[in-house]
């Protein structure tokens, strides 16, 4: 695969628009009704102002079809919480606003072109798969490609529920949950997270007016609890859970720049997400994907949380992976990240493609040309990983 395209910027400055500072916001999210066999932890399952974003010229990706919420089938059992150690977010080396001058130039352009590139390759190794990436800097400009579209929030959202639960109920009561519910992604403490939260309605008020995202709702939530959902939900015509990456992204910059909550709370938080795993140690890992190609000191400084959809959980066309989160560059300057590829075949490349994006993505902001993103086996699919990927089962 080659590393690198060519003719980069003279090819695309025709072509590709620079993207306008955005102060939107967002909502919350999963999947709809139909009945699809799940674990309690395995599954993992998304209106009010618009950000203003103006999208560079890239090939326009068809949403999905809004998916079905799960049912489980087991329950799975909820460890003991350990305590996390609180540690505040550290103060920056440079101010934002010197990182942002460090950007200066011909970036929009460059990691516009670096975004249609990605998209190459996932068209490559994933011909029916559909991606989306939104970068937010720490002055709430977004870069995207096609980072507003509406997609399957999975589990990726359950920082959101943490955070409306924390307002809601505070800090000792959501510690209870937080490790199973974040670490683990355990779907039964995430449902309850909503509960601690005041409800799916409460959770979706705190996503519009607390962190003022347009583009995240959650619809239900039935582990363990069938009557989880929303007043509005309709089961003739479920909307499923949703969220857009440009929201993922906007909501993790607000939490690290301590917007969103109050400081031991927002310390806490920040901590369970620092917490999540940083490398991947086997192909079938999943909650590594975003930093597992990172450099190491970047990787255990940065947080984020994974969402999926994998083979074994549900139809080919609800197949998914979203990691989102924030990325600390080694002088301590940082920028949020979010990155979904679904609906693809091989699931093992869907996975690859994820950590591949996010390393180049790293790569071309760090300005570290040194960094070997590229794997040997990447863009071959392993059925011995996921043998479920490719049957549309």
């Amino acid at each position: 695969m080659r590393l690198r395209s060519t003719g980069r910027f003279a090819r695309l400055s025709a072509a590709l628009a620079v993207f306008a500072l955005l102060f939107g916001v967002a909502a919350c999210t999963e999947e709809s009704e139909v009945v699809l066999e799940v674990t309690a932890i395995d599954a993992e399952a998304s209106p009010t102002l618009a950000p203003t974003l103006v999208p560079t010229a890239v090939p326009t990706q068809t949403s999905p079809t809004p998916a079905p919420t799960p049912s489980p089938t087991i329950e799975a059992a909820v460890p003991a919480t350990p305590d996390p150690t609180v540690e505040p977010t550290p103060t920056p080396d440079r101010s934002a606003q010197e990182f942002l001058d460090s950007l200066a130039g011909e970036f929009h352009f460059e990691l516009a072109e670096e975004f249609e590139f990605l998209a190459e390759i996932s068209a490559e190794w994933n011909p029916d798969g559909q991606i989306s990436i939104a970068v937010v800097l720490p002055d709430e400009t977004l870069h995207g490609y096609e980072a507003t579209e509406s997609r399957i929030s999975a589990s990726a959202v359950k920082p959101m529920w943490a955070a409306a639960a924390l307002e809601a109920a505070g800090l000792e009561a959501v510690r209870s949950q937080a490790y199973s519910a974040l670490i683990l992604s355990d779907n039964l403490a995430g449902g309850r997270l909503i509960d601690l939260a005041g409800g799916v309605d409460a959770v979706n008020a705190w996503t519009r007016n607390v962190a003022r995202l347009s583009d995240t709702r959650l619809e239900a939530w039935r582990f363990q609890d069938p009557n989880r959902v929303a007043s509005s939900f309709n089961p003739e015509n479920p909307l499923g859970n949703r969220t857009t990456m440009a929201d993922l992204a906007l909501f993790f910059a607000r939490l690290y720049k301590r917007d969103l909550l109050d400081p031991d709370e927002n310390a806490a938080l920040q901590q369970w997400l620092l917490d999540t795993s940083h490398s991947l140690n086997s192909p079938r890992d999943l909650d590594g994907v975003l930093l597992d190609r990172l450099p190491l000191e970047v990787a255990e400084t940065s947080l984020h949380k994974a969402g999926w959809l994998r083979p074994n959980c549900c139809p080919a066309e609800y197949r998914q992976m979203i990691d989102a989160g924030i990325i600390v560059l080694p002088d301590d300057s940082w920028y949020a990240l979010a990155i979904l590829s679904s609906r693809g075949e091989f699931y093992d490349l869907t996975n690859q493609w994820v950590s591949l994006a996010a390393c180049r993505i790293y790569a071309f902001i760090a300005e570290d040309p040194d960094l070997e993103c590229v794997r040997e086996h990447d863009g071959v699919h392993d059925p011995e990983i996921w043998p479920e990927a490719g049957t549309g089962g």
